[in-house]
């Protein structure tokens, strides 16, 4: 039986050029390419993801865009 992992880079830019690198993760291991998305749509909507020195924590940048959506 097959296994299928999605492995993503999450990026922003604030110039409208230049995008840096602000967080990635993992769907983790799952039996369809279904439950994978799933799994990546969930944490990137809850802001469930990993960062790295330097990153923007997740809270952080789903404040951001909320306050950007508002027109802040």
């Amino acid at each position: 039986m097959s296994e299928y992992r999605i492995n993503y880079t999450i990026e922003r830019t604030t110039d409208g050029e230049v995008y840096e690198e602000i967080g990635f993760g993992s769907s983790g291991a799952w039996s369809d390419l279904g439950q994978c998305s799933h799994m990546v749509a969930t944490d990137i909507d809850n802001g469930i993801w990993e960062t790295e020195a330097g990153h923007p924590d997740p809270e952080s940048v789903m404040r951001d865009m909320e306050r950007e959506e508002a027109g802040l």
